[in-house]
């Protein structure tokens, strides 16, 4: 295609345009499985136990440490959880990360169909996947935003230089898992230290449900109006730094 080709009426062209929408992953030969407690059928452990000695929870830890794509979730009924791990190829050695407590429930493959419901807690464990990345890069998670505190000893920065993002994933076609990113700015947020809490101890003004309070504002995380302008280039920035 020639350089003329792109130019398009309005004068723009290709190299001027930018996207927020990312190919995954292709499902194509995905093979699942899906594990829960065995002792008790399909209520768990009678007393919930601490994060390191519930046996879905330590299995998750362990998939998380041995960077397998994996997700766990609660059931209905209480108590009651599932662990979801996913992988391509050759199956990968389970045997040192799954606790001897929990037994296979339901496993599948890409040939056999993928259900709705796979395919969220598929979503969901890529977006777990993501969120250790940005993690190791310094991100902090706020609901759905992340997001990198401001440095108390940085020089103050511009509006549009406090950007966070979020990440939503569909389907594209039948099976290409793509992500789309959300860019927002927000208010300069920084980790709260101990001058933080005793400046709160001896400010005047209330800081608690105070979002005057300049105190208040530094301290957390203000999502702006989707209507504020941010710079294409600064959103590219972004992007690529993620």
């Amino acid at each position: 295609m020639t350089t003329t080709a792109n130019w398009v009426a309005n004068g723009a062209s290709l190299e001027d345009c930018h996207s927020n929408i990312f190919s995954l992953a292709e499902l194509t030969g995905i093979k699942w499985r899906c594990y829960s407690f065995r002792s008790g059928g399909e209520y768990g452990p009678v007393i919930s136990a601490p994060a390191q000695d519930d046996p879905v929870l330590r299995s998750f830890m362990r998939c998380v440490q041995a960077n397998l794509l994996c997700v766990w979730r609660r059931k209905i009924k209480p108590d009651a959880k599932e662990l979801w791990i996913f992988w391509w190829g050759e199956e990968p050695n389970l045997s040192d990360v799954i606790h001897h407590e929990l037994e296979v429930a339901e496993e599948g493959l890409w040939e056999c169909g993928l259900s709705y419901e796979c395919r969220t807690l598929l979503f969901k464990a890529i977006h777990n996947l993501l969120e250790r990345c940005l993690m190791d890069k310094g991100f902090v998670r706020l609901g759905k935003w992340f997001f990198k505190p401001h440095e108390l000893e940085e020089k103050s920065l511009g509006n549009s230089e406090h950007l966070s993002c979020s990440f939503s994933f569909f389907l594209h076609g039948e099976s290409n898992v793509c992500t789309s990113v959300e860019i927002a700015q927000h208010q300069p947020a920084y980790h709260i230290t101990e001058n933080h809490i005793r400046l709160a101890q001896t400010s005047i003004t209330p800081v608690q449900g105070n979002t005057t309070n300049p105190l208040f504002s530094s301290m957390v995380y203000v999502h702006r109006t989707k209507q504020d302008y941010i710079p294409s280039r600064k959103v590219e920035k972004f992007i690529k730094n993620i």
